[in-house]
Parts: structure tokens; sequence; C-alpha cells
């Protein structure tokens, strides 16, 4: 066994010095559990966290995966190395069909809790005994898309308008939606957080907004006040219930649907003829 005796730091004139420049006090010390908590903080926000059980893994009502209290995404970090793309796994986002069958069945594999915004996964590529780690891309898990009815995915849509849904997937803008942290500053918490659905007088609260705004753009600028139902009240943050002012935005049609995870906007024949017609007013006023 080996021992040492460690300097007193709290009279070590080069470390006070040097915190005094950094303007720290020269009483103030960090401790381990600091340091583990950053470390775990880095690690998840990079090459993830494996899973020792699926049941650490709790589903949120409104279907996303939390681990230790903060929304996750899944994924399988271990794949068969058969060099087709097809065969590699899809990551989760939400307790869908797909993960409930196998939570249900007890299936054992290396799942993996990541917060990395990068859109791209750690994986252990394995042919025989050989081991590859790579960083590689993976496709968002339909199942997933449909439970969320993320931009509205609808299992009616073509092969192609869902692969589109799938490709245009990004992990930020899930994350936006749906914040890694379940406490925001407001207090609330995955457990007494109220839905992301509109509240029950949003009619009232919309007429109102964009009445102090004078049926006028916040975006482009054009005047609606001839043309109300052409103008939208949008949530800047997208959760629905939180309708503070400065949460909320006056915007056109056009403007609306121009907005990030909006693009389901375009694909409606109705939404459509009025993007056509606010474009008509703004032609006939002189914006561009």
């Amino acid at each position: 066994m080996i021992s040492f005796k460690l300097p007193n730091f709290f009279n070590n004139t080069s470390l006070n010095t040097l915190k005094d420049r950094m303007g720290i006090d020269m009483h103030t010390y960090g401790d381990f559990g600091d340091s583990q908590y950053q470390g775990a903080r880095v690690q998840i926000e990079s090459i993830g966290v494996e899973i020792e059980s699926i049941s650490d893994i709790t589903p949120l009502d409104d279907y996303t995966l939390t681990f230790k209290g903060e929304r996750v995404v899944l994924y399988i970090r271990d794949v068969n190395d058969w060099g087709d793309k097809e065969k590699l796994p899809k990551f989760h986002v939400a307790h869908c069909s797909t993960l409930q069958s196998m939570f249900g069945h007890g299936k054992k594999r290396r799942y993996v809790a990541s917060q990395n915004e990068s859109d791209t996964f750690h994986l252990n590529f394995i042919n025989g005994k050989s081991v590859r780690k790579i960083e590689h891309s993976l496709n968002i898990c339909k199942n997933c898309l449909e439970i969320l009815r993320w931009n509205d995915y609808s299992k009616s849509w073509s092969y192609d308008k869902k692969n589109q849904c799938v490709s245009h997937f990004q992990i930020k803008d899930f994350f936006s939606k749906y914040p890694k942290a379940l406490i925001g500053k407001d207090g609330y918490s995955n457990k007494n957080s109220p839905l992301n659905q509109y509240s029950s007088n949003w009619s009232q609260i919309s007429h109102q907004y964009k009445s102090s705004q004078k049926w006028i753009c916040e975006q482009c600028n054009v005047n609606l006040i001839n043309n109300k139902r052409l103008l939208h009240t949008h949530h800047i943050n997208s959760q629905k219930n939180e309708n503070n002012y400065s949460n909320l935005m006056a915007l056109c049609v056009y403007c609306h649907a121009h907005q990030p995870m909006h693009d389901h906007m375009h694909n409606s024949p109705d939404m459509s003829k009025d993007i056509k017609e606010v474009l008509d007013v703004r032609k006939r006023q002189g914006i561009n």
C-alpha cells in the first residue's frame, strides 16, 4: 500500500493566486460529485450511456423517453457488419410499438441513451471477432414519427412522403420541441407539466394577440386587416400551452408555413390556396 501526503491547498499561494486571477474566491472548492456529474453530462451528450436494464428508460405521457429524469434518444450500439445499410437499426425518440414489443418480450440488446444532436451515432460494427467502432448515421423509427404525429406523419402517406419525413428529421429539432430537461424555468416537471395542446380559450387569446399587432405580420409586414383569416398566431417555442405574449408571433400564413417544423402546412390543399392568396395581397402592397 502506497501512502503520500497531499499539500495543504488552502494555504497554497500559487493556487490561491491563480484563483484570484480567475475571479474565484480562495475558499471555494469543488468536490468529486461535481466532477462525476460533469463527466456523465459530457458522456450522454457525446457517445451516450449504455443502459444496463431497459427498465431504466421511463416513457412519459407524451410518449417521449427519459433516462434519469431527462429526455433521451435510444438506439442499439452493436450491429452486425453485413455492409447493408438497410439492416442498420433505427433510433427511437418515443415509446412506439416497436419499443413496446421489445420491452414486452424482454429482448436484451445493448441500448444506449443519448442527447447528442449531431445526427450521428457511435456504433460497434461486429464481424466475427472483429469490432469496428465508428460514427454512422441512422434513420428515425417511422413508428416513433407516427405516435408523436411528427409533422402530421401518417401511415396513410405514400412511401416517398414517409421517407421524406424520415430524411428531414433532425434530433436538434426534436429536442427543441421536447426539451431535454423535464424541469423548466417555470418549475414544471414531467409530473405536473401541462399537455402540449391548445388551451380551451386559444381562439380568444389568438384573436386578442393579432389585434394587438394591428393584424400585421410581424415578419413580412403585410397588413391583413381585411383578410384576417390569413393571419395566424405562432408559438415560438412550439409549446401550444405557453400563451404569454413573449412566446407568440402574428404571422401571415406564408411566413407561418416557413417556420421550422412547419413543412406539413405546404401539404394541405386549403393551406396552399391561402398561401397563394396572401402572396397576392403582399404583391398588391409592394411586399416581395
